[in-house]
């Protein structure tokens, strides 16, 4: 698979707070935030065109996270 380079732009536009809330609602979360300790995880990353939609996005602890992330850049994902 070959990797396009994202712009800033491009990355700003897929964080839209707009968006998120609306992801975190159809999730369940009524008011459209997080519980403390929890963080919002792209399956698919941003910078390879994922989309922050219900099916590409799923809710996890910060702690794992930070390991989902360490692990990509180990493996030269990032």
């Amino acid at each position: 698979m070959v990797r396009r380079k994202i712009r800033k732009t491009e990355i700003k536009k897929e964080r839209n707070p707009k968006k998120v809330k609306k992801v975190l609602e159809e999730k369940g979360y009524k008011s459209g935030k997080l519980p403390k300790g929890k963080e919002l995880h792209h399956i698919k990353p941003i910078s390879e065109g994922g989309k922050t939609m219900p099916r590409n996005t799923r809710i996890i602890s910060k702690t794992k996270h930070k390991k989902i992330h360490k692990n990509r850049v180990k493996k030269g994902k990032i």
